[in-house]
């Protein structure tokens, strides 16, 4: 199928938009516009509201996210697990003012609001950028996550987005946008493959998240606090194949409410062997000890409502009972 520089499918290809496609999309649309214009304290207080609102109702990704919690923290009481998750349902409301004031945003609010990490920042990135293969961000749901390739992009250099496309196509079009702000191009995520070699083969970054749960044909066993998931394999077959580093990009909340900085660990080269099998056992393992760490120092900022340990080697599920 043919697509246009962006990645995108051309629009004469497109299928045509059902009408129910359409009020969702203005619904959101008008209420983003909304969001996006109110000053940020009304903004954050009233999103935050409606965030301990879905709390309370949302019983479905309640019971996921105490799940989750329990197999994360077995150590920790059922009343500290109840906490984190609460103050997620609030990070995941603060991510939503942001995503709302993101298609206007400048690049000196960024400059603002978004610092690099003191001696674990910038210096890490350039120092991958200096091997001239790009860089491969690696990240998870964590914080203002759509907030953090936008930073980079407009702080200090552009990337390629690896994404799934959002069910409504409206919807989609519309964050593809926002997201291409500053120099940014999105890769969906099925065509993917082509698109990162050549973003690599032209010393150009490529952010990927890897924190999500994938079906057992997709992807690896390795451990997360302890308990087998199935993480995908794809950066650590991209890295070997490459040479490419790897740099663990995150966007850590400071103390006033909107401000942030940005976390790159040191970058990763990946030294393969003549065992392929284990050399993507052992770095998909590493890169969930990554994802686990930012975790742990900051439990409230992940996306705790995420079946993450569906796929399970025996075939049990965890969330079910």
């Amino acid at each position: 199928m043919a697509r246009n520089d962006n990645g995108r499918r051309n629009s004469a290809e497109r299928p045509p938009v059902k009408i129910s496609a359409r009020i969702a999309y203005l619904a959101v649309r008008s209420l983003i516009g909304v969001i996006g214009r109110i000053p940020r304290v009304l903004a954050y207080g009233f999103c935050e509201t409606c965030g301990l609102l879905v709390y309370c109702l949302d019983r479905k990704h309640r019971k996921i996210g105490m799940t989750n919690l329990a197999i994360a923290f077995p150590d920790r009481d059922e009343r500290w697990c109840r906490s984190v998750l609460r103050s997620s349902f609030l990070r995941i409301a603060d991510h939503f003012v942001e995503l709302c004031h993101l298609p206007e945003i400048t690049t000196r609010e960024i400059g603002e609001r978004v610092v690099y990490e003191p001696g674990c920042g910038l210096e890490n990135y350039e120092a991958a950028k200096k091997l001239g293969k790009g860089v491969m961000f690696l990240t998870g749901h964590t914080c203002a996550w759509e907030l953090l390739p936008l930073a980079q992009a407009a702080l200090r250099n552009p990337l390629g987005v690896v994404v799934r496309p959002l069910d409504n196509p409206l919807l989609d079009r519309w964050l593809t946008a926002t997201r291409s702000r500053f120099g940014n191009k999105v890769i969906e995520k099925e065509s993917a493959l082509r698109r990162i070699l050549r973003f690599f083969s032209e010393d150009e970054d490529v952010g990927i998240l890897i924190d999500q749960n994938v079906q057992e044909k997709d992807g690896l066993f390795v451990p997360l606090f302890g308990q087998q998931a199935c993480t995908t394999a794809s950066p650590a077959t991209l890295a070997l194949r490459t040479g490419t580093p790897v740099v663990f990009a995150f966007l850590i909340p400071r103390k006033r409410k909107g401000h942030y900085r940005i976390r790159f660990y040191p970058p990763i080269e990946l030294d393969p062997s003549e065992d392929r099998k284990a050399d993507l056992v052992k770095y998909t393992a590493l890169f969930n000890r990554y994802i686990e760490e930012i975790i742990r120092e900051n439990p409230d900022c992940w996306l705790w409502g995420h079946r993450r340990f569906r796929t399970q080697p025996d075939g049990s599920d965890p969330y079910s009972g």
